[in-house]
C-alpha cells in the first residue's frame, strides 16, 4: 500500500513543475536542517484561490496551475499542511473550477486530513465544495453552506474510472426531462465518444499514471433560456494523463522523422500546437482502429453547426479554440504545460417548442 502511495505522490509531482520544487526544495533543507526544531514544527501554508477560475484563458489558468504547485510544495513537508483560502473568489466557470478541484480531490486522496479550505459562510464557494461534496473533507461545516443558490444547484459533477457513458447518458435523460430547453439530438453520442477517448489517449498503456487515477471529471451547468431567448449548456471534461500532443506524437507512425524534425526545429511548445491541431482537424485514429479518433473532429464540427456555440481544448503545451461566431477556429502555443486535457463546451439552447413536445 505504501508503495503506491509513493507512486502517486511522485507521478503527480511530475505535473507540478519538477524542477521548480527540487530546488526549493533543497534551498530549505539547507536552511533548516533535518535536526533542527524548525524542522519538528508543524505548519499551515495559507494558498489563495484567485478571483476568477477561468481555464479557457491562459493568464488566468496560470494562476491556478501556480495554485496547484504551492499545495504540492508545500506537502512535500511531512509536517505541513495546506489552507485553501476561497475568500477573493469572485467568479467559478466550469473549465477552471473542474481542473482545480480535481487536483484538489487528488491531493486530499494523497494526502488524508492535511488540506482544509477556509471560505465566507454561504459563499458560492462554500456551497459548490458542499454541493460536489469535497466540503467535509475539506472542513466545509453543512451548517449555513447548504446548497441553495441558482448557480450552485444548477451544476452537476461527474467522475469516473471508465467510459462506458452511462453516467452521461443518464445526466442528459435527466437534463431532458427537467428542463426548458431542446438539447441536439446528437449531443450524447458526441459526448460518449470524447468520454471514450480519454483512455484511449489520456491513459495509454506505458505511462505513469498509477491506474487508480487514471479516471475523468465533468462539470455540467444548464442556464435556463429566457423567453424569446437562448439559455446554454456548459459542459467540462477533464483528465490528468499525458496530454493529446504525447500521444498522438507516439502513435504517428508514417512520420516519425517529421516530428523529430520539427521539435528539434520549433521546440516542443511549437510541435504541441502542431499535433493539437492535427487531432482537432483530422478525423484520423491515433489508436489504429477505424472506428475511434473521431471525437474531436465531431466535436468541433457540431460546435460549428451549432450557432454561437464555442470549443476550448487545452492539453500539453497548446490550446485550440473554436468560436464560429468570430469566424475563428485555430490551435495556439502555451508557454507552460498543462496537466493533462481539459475540453470545455458552451452550447445556447433554446426554449422548448411546446407543440413538438
Amino acid at each position: 500500500m505504501k508503495r503506491l502511495s509513493d507512486k502517486r505522490k511522485n507521478w503527480l509531482d511530475l505535473k507540478c513543475d519538477q524542477d521548480q520544487r527540487r530546488s526549493e526544495q533543497l534551498a530549505r533543507q539547507q536552511r533548516h536542517p533535518k535536526n533542527s526544531k524548525n524542522s519538528l514544527r508543524n505548519t499551515t501554508v495559507i494558498v489563495s484561490i484567485p478571483a476568477k477560475l477561468v481555464a479557457e484563458l491562459e493568464t488566468h489558468r496560470l494562476k491556478l496551475l501556480d495554485v496547484v504547485h504551492q499545495m504540492s510544495r508545500a506537502l512535500q513537508n511531512p509536517r505541513t499542511r495546506v489552507k485553501l483560502d476561497f475568500s477573493k473568489v469572485e467568479r467559478m466557470f466550469p473549465g477552471g473550477t473542474l481542473m482545480l478541484l480535481a487536483l484538489v480531490q487528488l491531493h486530499v486522496e494523497l494526502y488524508p486530513g492535511r488540506i482544509k479550505a477556509s471560505c465566507p459562510p454561504g459563499s458560492l464557494p462554500a456551497q459548490l465544495l458542499r454541493h460536489f461534496g469535497f466540503g467535509e473533507a475539506l472542513g466545509i461545516p453543512l451548517q449555513g453552506n447548504s446548497p441553495r443558490h441558482p448557480d450552485v444547484i444548477n451544476w452537476e459533477y461527474l467522475t469516473d474510472e471508465w467510459a462506458d457513458g452511462a453516467k452521461v447518458s443518464a445526466l442528459l435523460g435527466k437534463y431532458r426531462e427537467l428542463i426548458n430547453a431542446e438539447l441536439p439530438d446528437d449531443l450524447y453520442a458526441v459526448l460518449t465518444e470524447g468520454i471514450t477517448n480519454v483512455r484511449h489517449w489520456a491513459y495509454p498503456t506505458n505511462c505513469d499514471v498509477p491506474h487508480s487515477m487514471r479516471r475523468w471529471w465533468m462539470f455540467s451547468r444548464y442556464v435556463e433560456p429566457p423567453k424569446g431567448g437562448l439559455g446554454n449548456l456548459f459542459i467540462a471534461i477533464y483528465d490528468i494523463g499525458v496530454g493529446i500532443p504525447e500521444t498522438l506524437s507516439a502513435k504517428l507512425k508514417l512520420t516519425e522523422k517529421v516530428v523529430e524534425v520539427v521539435e528539434k526545429v520549433t521546440g516542443s511548445h511549437h510541435l504541441d500546437k502542431t499535433l493539437l491541431a492535427q487531432a482537432v482537424d483530422h478525423k484520423r485514429s491515433s489508436t489504429g482502429q477505424t472506428n475511434r479518433g473521431k471525437g474531436l473532429p465531431e466535436m468541433k464540427e457540431f460546435i460549428q453547426n451549432t450557432e454561437g456555440g464555442r470549443l476550448y481544448i487545452v492539453s500539453g503545451h497548446a490550446q485550440y479554440s473554436c468560436v464560429p461566431a468570430e469566424n475563428y477556429s485555430g490551435a495556439q502555443k502555451c508557454h507552460i504545460a498543462f496537466p493533462g486535457t481539459l475540453i470545455l463546451w458552451s452550447l445556447p439552447l433554446k426554449e422548448k417548442d411546446e407543440h413538438h413536445e
